[in-house]
């Protein structure tokens, strides 16, 4: 098995993130709950039967079920990455579960530098850059690992130790 130099694992832990997911929700789901409870009800009728009722129910239903989805992946995604001996290798699970590697005879230089997510990347996540800049997979911050390899391509790794993560590159690519 090949020597680890680097792991590092990061997850959407930023509370901006969540409070203006939790926002959005209140603000779509407070007003559904307001007019629900204003549609009349005739007596000995079932909420079921009348339309209005029923349609906000369902809507309520399924913005509990969008956003309870969505604060499930988010607690679960995270960014794993690890310099090997044998390259570089990475996983974002749950949308890339399987382990990727790049063989570092694939890659013709590297640097460890701040970029703008925004910008470069449109955010954060499994980005496809504007123009030239590559692929990105990001999870927080503004510091990345830019791959260039062979073929041409770029790929960028954010990251939250930039110096330890230099070192490991220099010691993988010029050890191994």
């Amino acid at each position: 098995m090949d020597r680890i130099f680097f792991k590092e694992e990061q997850r959407f832990t930023s509370p901006w993130i969540w409070l203006l997911l939790i926002s959005a929700f209140l603000a779509s789901f407070i007003p559904q709950l307001y007019f629900y409870y204003q549609v009349p009800i005739p007596e000995n009728t079932s909420v079921f039967e009348t339309e209005a009722a029923k349609s906000l129910l369902i809507s309520m239903g399924l913005e509990i079920l969008v956003f309870g989805l969505i604060f499930f992946l988010l607690a679960k995604i995270k960014l794993i990455t690890e310099i090997r001996e044998g390259g570089f290798y990475y996983r974002y699970p749950p949308i890339i579960n399987k382990e990727k590697k790049i063989a570092k005879e694939e890659i013709e230089r590297y640097e460890v530098r701040q970029y703008k997510p925004l910008r470069e990347y449109g955010g954060w996540g499994v980005r496809q850059g504007t123009g030239k800049a590559g692929k990105a997979y990001n999870v927080k911050g503004k510091t990345g690992l830019q791959l260039y390899l062979k073929n041409g391509k770029k790929v960028l790794f954010g990251t939250q130790r930039g110096d330890a993560l230099r070192r490991a590159m220099d010691k993988m690519m010029k050890e191994y």
